[in-house]
């Protein structure tokens, strides 16, 4: 069974009205009561520092013009095992970017990313990725494909915290 984790900007979400959305599901962390002030989408490069910073690796489903991605994506060292060593497998990972072509075309560093897919994570993967990208893109908004849970990500959460809540 194929499951995916979605992380988008709540500030992103809100304009959708996500907030409304999200505040109805069955789980929820961290929603605020007011929406988020307004604040630059991140970058694709700010997307990839965070994988760097929180120490992930993964398949990349997107390509970047004129970029080679295994040292901002590597590959996972060890697939049979990774999960269960408490390994930091973002699975298959996909990025929604602002003036996105269709999907197969390469992306830009400089590109506003309005959403990452995460299919087949290790759940404390994508937390290390959201607590290093809030830190550098604002309040982020967490839910998985069936929509039943929610979770906000923070600037300065402790992800110690977080980890006790988080329900992947």
């Amino acid at each position: 069974m194929s499951w995916h984790l979605l992380v988008m900007p709540l500030r992103r979400a809100a304009e959708d009205g996500g907030l409304e959305w999200a505040a109805g599901a069955e789980s929820s962390f961290g929603l605020p009561e007011e929406p988020p002030a307004a604040c630059e989408l991140p970058t694709v490069a700010q997307v990839l520092s965070a994988f760097r910073e929180a120490g992930c690796h993964g398949v990349p489903w997107f390509q970047i013009a004129g970029h080679d991605l295994t040292w901002d994506l590597p590959g996972c060292p060890d697939p049979a095992t990774c999960v269960s060593n408490g390994g930091l497998d973002l699975g298959e990972v996909s990025l929604g970017v602002v003036d996105g072509a269709d999907g197969d075309e390469p992306v830009e560093l400089d590109q506003a990313v309005t959403d990452i897919g995460f299919r087949k994570p290790s759940g404390s993967a994508v937390l290390a990725t959201a607590v290093a990208l809030a830190s550098q893109a604002g309040p982020l908004l967490v839910f998985d494909d069936s929509g039943e849970k929610v979770f906000v990500v923070s600037p300065g959460d402790d992800p110690t915290h977080l980890a006790r809540h988080w329900p992947w």
